[in-house]
């Protein structure tokens, strides 16, 4: 892309949150809550929020909605961005008891995510399945992180709980596209971006012991299993279930043996979860 076509804003949310303005990355906000402010109404752009859910979402354990504390927050906002502002750049607007982000020109990594994923499924559900496969790459490139890692509220876990759901479910059909094109390597590697935002997946783990007893690493194939043993076990006091104990012992038996029928067989490995 052309200097002279870029977007005047860039944000990154998915992963540790980034602000650029003209080129320029914003990293004083000035006043604690500011940056909270931008991000809540940056989720929310071109909506108008009541200034009431702004003080529940910025001050949850406070009642007193008459503070002057989010004047002071938006006045802290104002001024980051009016520090490089131009015409297509961010405006935050007031009006009718509540605040309004727009921005002309913006590029934000949780919208163009979004709107990936969500063009995969139109493509999927008109049989263009290259195109769909595309998209959901994309999407799954774009997920470089929990959305505002390492930050705390009701709503930052709502949305990242929301956009982990998205990614995994465009993950599911990478995966499931490789396994019927027996694209192993590119299915190990969409495998393990599922468990690391699902680490309890357990079809995950029995897809990855099936691939490694393909390939007759029978060593990796106890270690992705007692990799789920131990997390589940740890983590959520259960264990595998049978179906994994029965694939580990007929994967271990076997040893290096065709394990074809096993692959074909499995139902992790069974078409391509439909996205919608």
């Amino acid at each position: 892309m052309r200097a002279d076509s870029m977007p005047a804003v860039t944000v990154h949310c998915l992963g540790n949150f980034r602000l650029e303005i003209n080129g320029v990355p914003v990293a004083h906000w000035r006043a604690g809550k500011a940056r909270a402010l931008f991000q809540y109404l940056l989720v929310n752009r071109g909506r108008l929020v009541h200034r009431d859910r702004l003080h529940e979402v910025l001050w949850p354990d406070s009642d007193d909605r008459s503070s002057s504390s989010l004047k002071v927050a938006v006045h802290a906002v104002r001024r980051v961005l009016g520090t490089h502002q131009k015409d297509d750049g961010f405006q935050l607007v007031h009006r009718d008891h509540g605040y309004m982000l727009q921005a002309r020109s913006a590029w934000v990594d949780l919208e163009e995510f979004e709107r990936a994923f969500q063009e995969g499924r139109e493509a999927w559900s008109a049989k263009d399945h290259q195109r769909a496969l595309e998209r959901f790459q994309t999407a799954a490139d774009l997920y470089t992180g929990d959305f505002l890692a390492g930050e705390t509220g009701d709503w930052i876990n709502e949305q990242r709980q929301w956009a982990q759901s998205v990614a995994l479910r465009a993950l599911a059909v990478l995966r499931a596209d490789s396994l019927e094109r027996e694209d192993w390597p590119a299915a190990m590697h969409w495998c393990r971006r599922v468990i690391s935002l699902d680490p309890y997946h357990e079809d995950t783990y029995q897809t990855l012991m099936m691939m490694h007893g393909e390939l007759g690493e029978l060593g990796r194939v106890r270690d992705w299993y007692e990799l789920c043993r131990r997390r589940l076990s740890n983590d959520l006091d259960t264990e595998p279930t049978e179906r994994t104990e029965q694939l580990l012992a007929s994967l271990t038996r076997r040893g290096e043996r065709s394990l074809g029928p096993a692959l074909v067989g499995g139902p992790a490995l069974v078409g391509a979860p439909s996205p919608v």
